[in-house]
């Protein structure tokens, strides 16, 4: 039986495929060169503008990229952030609710916490309260408060050592901090409980008390939906604003 021409994939998609499970498999690894279009071009026995469109989406993938001022092309890791923003717009494509997202930081974010009070570097300590003092810094600045919130959390993240569960939280970081921004913008003194938390977070990780950075990671989540209730803010509704860019 032969096979109908429309469900085969166009070539440049078949190459990319390969290219794209050899970098997965490692057979080309980070920091790589890619080979140049004619090597590959002869190599899978096509023309340079199959291979030229394979590359283009490698390239949108974040899997290739130039060093600064390199022609040469290398292999890349995706960036967080590009990722995150993707995830973000595919949660609010499928319609995930401002709520299952705060479900899910509620069950990351305090075992996170825990790890890091087992798992800290002195390196990532110090940072953590590098973060301390500019937050108290900015206690009544909403903008610079949910930078530091994030860059809080994204150290204790890290400080985790767990990448699974640091790549879990990029979606979902994209859609809570734009909605914590906006409680922020309308709380009284909207840092003050905010670094309250962070500060006992840090002294238990400091302690190594796992229960303690659990719990304190714990409430200062439940802070943010009691924000919510304070100001009579729908979760749903926060989400749909941040949809329409509002």
């Amino acid at each position: 039986m032969i096979a109908n021409p429309l469900q085969r994939a166009p070539l440049y998609r078949q190459i990319y495929d390969q290219l794209e499970a050899k970098i997965v498999n490692r057979e080309l690894k980070v920091g790589d060169a890619l080979p140049s279009e004619t090597d590959l071009a002869l190599s899978y026995g096509v023309h340079r503008s199959s291979i030229r469109e394979a590359i283009r989406l490698l390239e949108e993938n974040d899997l290739i990229g130039r060093a600064a001022g390199k022609k040469k092309l290398l292999v890349t890791a995706p960036k967080k952030d590009k990722l995150s923003r993707r995830i973000s717009t595919t949660m609010l494509i499928d319609e995930v609710s401002l709520g299952e997202v705060y479900e899910a930081i509620l069950t990351i974010e305090p075992s996170m916490a825990a790890m890091a009070a087992e798992r800290v570097t002195p390196e990532l300590l110090e940072k953590l309260e590098a973060n301390l003092d500019t937050t108290r810094e900015a206690l009544n600045d909403p903008e610079r408060l949910t930078a530091l919130d994030q860059e809080f959390h994204n150290l204790l993240a890290e400080a985790s050592k767990n990448r699974a569960l640091q790549w879990s939280r990029l979606g979902m970081s994209g859609l809570f901090y734009p909605a914590e921004r906006k409680l922020l913008a309308n709380l009284k003194e909207p840092g003050k409980r905010m670094l309250v938390a962070h500060e006992h977070i840090v002294g238990a990780i400091k302690d190594r008390d796992k229960q303690a950075a659990e719990l304190w990671a714990r409430r200062h989540i439940e802070d943010f939906l009691r924000g919510c209730n304070v100001l009579g803010v729908n979760l749903g509704d926060m989400l749909n604003d941040l949809a329409q860019g509002n």
